[in-house]
């Protein structure tokens, strides 16, 4: 029977279908929307395409970090130091032996066997020189020295060895560096690849050898200093996605 005065029809309201039910406006004021709209950085542990920052002011080159200063003095030390002590054992041992046979009275035998073993002192060490400094290095990139304290030589071209006659002028080059009161040799402290003049002739690059086995740990994990990691994202201490914001229901499940 139909109401005259307009009204809701009397009886029962049919119900809404299953699975239609309709949800009003909330009540209270409408929040606002999180953050801005602010999006999400990439996931934890992936590099940004942009490179992995670093200390200010270091500098990385393509084939590896430019090794420090000292680090290369005490190769070259130890480079130096091996046929310098291979060479005053032979002078040694010429010396003791050539004073035994003056002793049995042959001066002249004596001479001459301290004369041998000092040129054959020199050739040794010459020639031990140049096997390491230009056929090691410039077959392998290192120098005995330059292995043990894990840096080697490398091309800025292509980032591997210089080979054997590349190597050898560069350690010609060297005379440069030791000219001008060894200035040459002390460039790598202000020069921004760590380069001595002989490195800027030659076109080459002394650099760090990483561990085998020690990949780059991935951004912001603890114990890789001067990498920071992505920051979390405000309000989100865990970097999880927001929760649904209060006034909404959670709608019915589908059976």
């Amino acid at each position: 029977m139909s109401n005259p005065y307009g009204g809701p029809p009397s009886g029962p309201q049919p119900q809404q279908p299953h699975g239609q039910q309709g949800y009003g406006p909330p009540s209270g004021p409408v929040p606002p929307q999180p953050y801005g709209q602010q999006g999400y950085g990439p996931p934890y542990g992936v590099p940004s395409a942009y490179g992995v920052p670093g200390h200010p002011g270091m500098v990385v080159h393509p084939y590896g970090r430019p090794a420090e200063w000292g680090t290369r003095v005490l190769g070259y030390l130890l480079d130096g130091g091996i046929p310098g002590v291979a060479a005053g054992i032979s002078i040694l041992l010429g010396f003791m032996i050539g004073s035994l046979i003056a002793g049995n009275g042959s001066d002249a035998a004596a001479t001459v066997f301290l004369i041998v073993m000092l040129l054959l002192g020199s050739l040794g060490s010459t020639a031990f020189s140049i096997w390491n400094v230009a056929y090691r290095r410039g077959t392998t990139g290192q120098t005995i020295g330059q292995q043990v304290v894990k840096i080697r030589t490398v091309s800025e071209d292509h980032g591997g060895p210089i080979g054997f006659g590349n190597a050898f002028l560069r350690q010609l080059c060297h005379i440069l560096d030791s000219a001008p009161c060894n200035v040459g040799f002390l460039a790598p402290l202000w020069e921004e690849k760590n380069q001595t003049w002989a490195d800027k002739i030659m076109r080459t690059v002394v650099v760090t050898v990483e561990q085998p086995g020690s990949a780059m740990p991935p951004m912001g994990q603890p114990g890789y200093a001067g990498y920071a990691g992505y920051p979390a994202q405000p309000g989100h201490p865990s970097g999880g996605f927001p929760a649904q914001p209060p006034g909404y229901g959670q709608p019915p499940q589908q059976w």
